[in-house]
């Protein structure tokens, strides 16, 4: 039999594709048990496009008249903790016609709760409203594109988590850890936000980057027109946006503004090379070596230390693929007055060059 139509327009990845059919055949072998709904219930919960896809995919499925049972061979996800246990059931093991039942139900309320339909419309009219926070998160090392109810498509850097909303006309996204790209669905009707720091960032439709440190906010824009403003309430900020002081950027324009401060500089890049981190590239200049190692963190396991704490204000120029951390490292003790200890597996130590 010919493979099913490809979900390539509909905004899925290939491995969504393949997660959702292998989740399909598994739920539908009849030996399903309740570790393994609960991961599935994960799974759906982590993305929009996850719900879509199964969904789909079952329906096409149910239309040739294929049973479930035997599209392909069972292929499991990783082992992640449960969001719920509405679904399971004491004995362990579900019938399948009860276990298919429960599962759409599921998804179903899932889209509902995010506000997208089923075949992955953006609901963007004016009444709509998610009002609760949605929080999406990455692990060490994770990179993966989330697309938001308005049709916005965001790429959320390792370690990083992005909250989002939308709610009284505005669409609002909190970073609230690490870093994203965000290419913004067009909706004028409809500003989105981005909260970051002490600052806010407001467009109607482009593609821009946001990366959070201790103690600044960068933004740097691929594509379009960025305004950058000092705030943190979207709500305020639109009832005052012709008043309020702001940098408006274009394409190639990057802003570092310090948190708790006024203070901010400006510089521009190539726009081709706006979060190159999306293609596991991490490229820097002029940069402090404390914020280097920051996103390295996001990156890396172990543990970083300054014995110094003044080696982590040197200023560095670096590009290094995000898989090649160790090759870094000892580039960085070749090129400049520090040394580097990776004595420890768990730990990475930069002490002052002898």
């Amino acid at each position: 039999m010919s493979k099913p139509d490809s979900n390539e327009n509909k905004g899925f990845s290939e491995d969504v594709e393949a997660q959702a059919r292998s989740w399909v055949t598994y739920l539908h072998s009849g030996d399903a048990t309740e570790e393994k709904l609960a991961e599935f219930e994960t799974w759906l919960a982590a993305d929009t496009c996850n719900v879509i896809a199964y969904h789909d995919y079952e329906q096409i499925m149910m239309d040739l008249g294929v049973p479930c049972g035997v599209l392909g061979e069972q292929e499991t996800g990783p082992s992640v903790t449960p969001l719920s246990q509405e679904s399971r059931r004491a004995s362990g093991r579900f019938s399948p016609r009860a276990l298919a039942g429960g599962v759409m139900a599921a998804a179903f309320a899932l889209a509902a709760t995010i506000g997208v339909s089923l075949h992955g419309r953006p609901a963007t009219d004016p009444g709509l409203t998610v009002a609760e926070q949605q929080v999406f998160e990455t692990a060490v090392a994770e990179v993966r594109d989330v697309t938001l109810p308005d049709g916005t498509v965001v790429t959320l850097g390792a370690k990083s988590r992005l909250g989002y909303k939308f709610e009284d006309g505005l669409r609002t996204a909190e970073l609230l850890d690490g870093e994203a790209f965000f290419d913004v669905a067009k909706d004028e009707a409809h500003p989105f936000y981005v909260q970051a720091g002490d600052r806010l960032v407001r467009v109607v439709g482009t593609r821009f980057d946001v990366r959070e440190t201790s103690d600044t906010v960068m933004v740097t824009v691929a594509e379009g027109i960025v305004q950058v403003m000092k705030g943190q309430d979207p709500q305020i900020a639109e009832s005052q946006h012709q008043v309020l002081p702001k940098d408006v950027l274009t394409a190639g324009d990057q802003v570092v503004a310090s948190i708790g401060s006024g203070q901010r500089r400006t510089g521009g890049v190539e726009p081709d090379s706006v979060a190159s981190w999306r293609e596991g590239w991490l490229a820097y200049e002029d940069v402090s070596l404390g914020d280097i190692i920051g996103d390295i963190r996001r990156y890396d396991r172990r543990a970083y230390d300054f014995s110094d704490p003044q080696l982590g204000q040197m200023r560095v120029t670096a590009a290094f693929g995000a898989d090649r951390l160790d090759q870094f490292l000892f580039a960085l003790e070749a090129s400049y007055p520090l040394s580097v200890d990776m004595s420890d597996p768990a730990k990475v130590v930069f002490r002052p060059a002898d």
